[in-house]
């Protein structure tokens, strides 16, 4: 009885995240001049609300209902900020595949490097998301990953200079 419990709650988990994952792949784009740039991310607030030392202090300082609460609430809050960061890798992918045609084959073999890099964060974003709607669901077992951070911004540090490599 049991399993099947818990295999209901994951289907219950999946749906949720496939269709939020098609509800905002297809909702209209709130800015459309500029879509390709870059939205800001406070990646200093990220890695506070992701943080597993923090999450032991809540978890000493507050009672069980309270630490669930707050919990919920950052874990609310990092979703957005993974959401965000996934558009921006979205962008990201975009700039290595035209970079990846350029005549000049280091910038060629940039933009393919870039591109690779991109596609995996943009993974562990997909992935960080279904980890974090299970948080979500359970924020006393489970707590959101921040290994995001230092892959991101080695990709859009990778981006950055290509520009510097396309005016070489």
């Amino acid at each position: 009885m049991i399993p099947l419990i818990i295999l209901a709650i994951f289907t219950l988990v999946l749906i949720g995240f496939l269709v939020f994952q098609v509800r905002s792949r297809y909702s209209a784009p709130s800015r459309t001049p500029g879509s390709s740039q870059l939205l800001p991310v406070d990646l200093e607030a990220f890695d506070n609300l992701t943080d597993p030392e923090e999450e032991q202090f809540l978890r000493s300082n507050l009672s069980p209902p309270q630490f669930r609460s707050v919990q919920r609430s950052r874990i609310r809050a990092a979703r957005a900020y993974v959401a965000i960061l996934s558009k921006n890798v979205g962008v990201l992918v975009s700039v290595g595949q035209s970079a990846r045609y350029h005549p000049d084959p280091q910038i060629a073999a940039s933009g393919q490097d870039l591109m690779q890099r991109a596609i995996s964060l943009k993974m562990w974003c997909l992935l960080s998301l279904l980890r974090m709607n299970a948080a979500f669901l359970f924020p006393a077992l489970l707590s959101p990953s921040n290994r995001i951070t230092n892959q991101y911004l080695m990709v859009t540090y990778m981006a950055t200079n290509l520009p510097d490599k396309i005016a070489a």
